[in-house]
């Protein structure tokens, strides 16, 4: 398991060690992992490096550490599939979690400049604000800010959007059934506002969604701006390549290196 004449940091080869034994199972989530004294007399290395192992994995957010009784597998981090366009509580509700919604504002606004040119829209033209924090069985993941054309969607500031899915009301309440998105996906460092919302550290990284979703036609229908806790979430990506597609289309992910 650990080779000591390799140059990869024998801390980082301890931590991957243990990510594999999580990732198949042989470590489920609650299970306490052995204390930094039988780690290391197991692989016959210092505490010292097994602490540094243990500080990655939880930076990680695959363990926490409780003071005095030791570290434990947190429960498996939640798969957002980024290439379908489905609303979270969709996505993550037909898995069987229980999803739960803050409507943090949500009122008629006009629109920061850079908005409105992605929406397509003028000076005089506003819009709905929806600024939501979303949980996942009782924990805060994602910090999810929408703005849509309110010509489009007259009384949606006033809709129960709490409980009911945006997308669903969109669709059924007015029409406007979304077909593609552009996006970008980018990690950053948590505000103190976010860290505060998730509970997260000092310093800790979020992964940011932020694009347009379009309608028939390619109407604008919604910008988005989605900031889900980088510890806690993960996304789910398939390419395809020399041509081979999925019955129905392709899916393509492009990356932008800034």
């Amino acid at each position: 398991m650990i080779d000591k004449n390799s140059p990869i940091p024998l801390y980082y080869q301890i931590a991957e060690h243990l990510k594999e034994q999580i990732a198949i199972g042989e470590l489920t989530s609650g299970a306490r992992l052995p204390s930094e004294r039988e780690l290391s007399e197991q692989l016959s290395v210092s505490r010292m490096t097994v602490r540094q192992a243990i500080n990655y994995l939880q930076r990680d957010g695959l363990i926490e550490v409780r003071q005095g009784v030791g570290a434990f597998v947190t429960q498996p981090k939640q798969t957002y599939d980024a290439l379908h366009l489905l609303g979270f509580s969709e996505e993550i509700g037909r898995r069987g979690d229980h999803v739960e919604s803050i409507v943090l504002e949500q009122a008629i606004v006009e629109p920061p400049a850079r908005v409105a040119q992605r929406l397509a829209l003028d000076g005089r033209d506003k819009t709905v604000k929806l600024m939501r924090l979303r949980k996942v069985n009782q924990e805060s993941m994602l910090l999810e800010t929408s703005y849509i054309p309110a010509a489009l969607c007259p009384g949606l500031e006033s809709v129960d959007l709490a409980t009911n899915s945006l997308y669903k009301v969109l669709e059924s309440h007015y029409g406007l059934l979304l077909q593609r998105a552009q996006q970008t996906m980018e990690c950053a460092a948590a505000t103190e506002y976010e860290q505060s919302l998730f509970g997260l550290r000092s310093g800790a990284a979020v992964l940011l969604l932020e694009g347009v979703a379009y309608g028939e036609h390619d109407l604008p229908v919604e910008y988005f701006k989605a900031i889900y806790r980088g510890d806690r979430c993960k996304f789910q990506l398939e390419s395809w390549r020399n041509g081979e597609m999925e019955t129905g289309g392709v899916q393509r992910v492009s990356v932008v290196v800034a």
